[in-house]
């Protein structure tokens, strides 16, 4: 299996970001290692502006095109930040939820998410660059009523259509919108 590294991200022939994703988890781990033997040297507010300065950006680093990966890749991210976590609580009595949440963090999974909605939204109102917005087709009706601002591509198989950003992202606009 050939692999290519192009802005720091490890794209494989079958785009599968498993190679990628076991970097990430290795560096961020190693970082996680250096919060836990500081655990009871520094305050709790430092060791979290620590692990927002210098995990939680190599977790979410071009995040949305590797968002489809296996789903046991997607979990050892959410360990990574899990550990990250308890190391700087210092607590293992605590959920994974309880412990984001008293972070003030969503997990990996959802920033993702979020994410996502904020590309569709930047290329719903042209501010995102060109050829992002031509991944996507939108769908312009001239009338402010409401409808699907983009259009879903049909697709043939569920890895290489419903798992693409091209579908995906109107989908959680869609969503999304309908929260608003």
């Amino acid at each position: 299996m050939e692999s290519l590294k192009i802005l720091g991200v490890d794209l494989d022939d079958e785009l599968n970001f498993s190679k990628h994703i076991s970097e990430v988890c290795k560096c961020s781990s190693q970082k996680v290692g250096v919060i836990l033997r500081l655990r009871n040297l520094i305050p709790t507010k430092a060791k979290l502006d620590l692990y927002k300065t210098s995990v939680l950006p190599q977790l979410t680093y071009c995040h949305t095109v590797w968002h489809f990966c296996k789903a046991s890749d997607r979990h050892k991210l959410e360990r990574v930040q899990e550990r990250a976590l308890r190391a700087i609580f210092n607590t293992k009595a605590h959920s994974y939820e309880e412990l984001f949440n008293r972070a003030n963090l969503s997990t990996l999974y959802n920033r993702r998410l979020q994410d996502i909605a904020i590309l569709m939204f930047k290329v719903k109102n042209n501010i995102s660059p060109l050829y992002v917005n031509r991944i996507f087709e939108t769908v312009d009706k001239g009338y402010g009523l409401r409808s699907a601002d983009f259009h879903r591509p049909r697709f043939n198989t569920v890895q290489y259509g419903k798992q693409a950003l091209r579908y995906f992202g109107p989908y959680i606009w869609q969503i999304e919108k309908s929260h608003l």
